[in-house]
């Protein structure tokens, strides 16, 4: 039996950190455009092809791994990556891209798993590969870990937020930080 959780918590809370910027670029939007953004311009980036939605003017299709290539000398004032740092290979390489990608003083929201959520914590314990054990997820980031990743490849002011715990049925729901589904950081580019 699979069930579908409704995504709208973490997707308003990753539009509003990038409420007023001007320029967005969305990473890995295809699968699940985020209808909350509301921004002048919006480019969405992802492997797949997808019909853009009302609020997207663009899209680019490719790997985040030649997204600086594919986007040449474009700059944003902020990038949305929802879902995605935990299927790359060189998180590092990927968060230099995206602090390369915006503009001085430009906003990087990210969503991720969190691996102290009682769902893994309980999957963990057990050992369980059935459920949210996905090959294409590479690494989870606990928390603490996630800001200095950010820190390191350029980026200050990290701020960390849930994203919520999801219930069958009823969705996603708010729920503390420190044990939510997923985490949300929102940075600036420093320099």
């Amino acid at each position: 039996m699979s069930f579908h959780v409704d995504e709208s918590l973490r997707m308003r809370r990753l539009a509003a950190a990038v409420a007023g910027c001007d320029e967005v670029l969305d990473l890995g939007w295809a699968q699940i455009p985020n209808r909350f953004l509301c921004n002048r311009r919006v480019v969405g980036f992802d492997l797949d092809d997808a019909a853009l939605p009302g609020n997207y003017h663009a899209a680019v299709t490719g790997d985040v791994r030649k997204m600086r290539h594919l986007l040449g000398t474009a700059e944003f004032d902020a990038i949305v990556a929802g879902e995605i740092i935990e299927h790359v290979e060189d998180p590092y390489g990927f968060l230099r891209d995206c602090h390369h990608l915006l503009r001085a003083g430009g906003k990087l929201a990210l969503s991720t798993p969190n691996p102290n959520s009682p769902i893994e914590r309980l999957l963990t314990l057990t050992l369980n590969r059935k459920f949210f054990y996905t090959r294409e997820h590479l690494c989870l980031y606990p928390q603490r870990w996630l800001i200095r990743m950010l820190e390191n490849c350029g980026f200050k002011d990290v701020r960390l937020r849930s994203g919520g715990f999801p219930l069958p049925f009823i969705g996603t729901v708010p729920f503390p930080r420190p044990w939510c589904h997923q985490t949300i950081a929102i940075a600036t580019k420093a320099g």
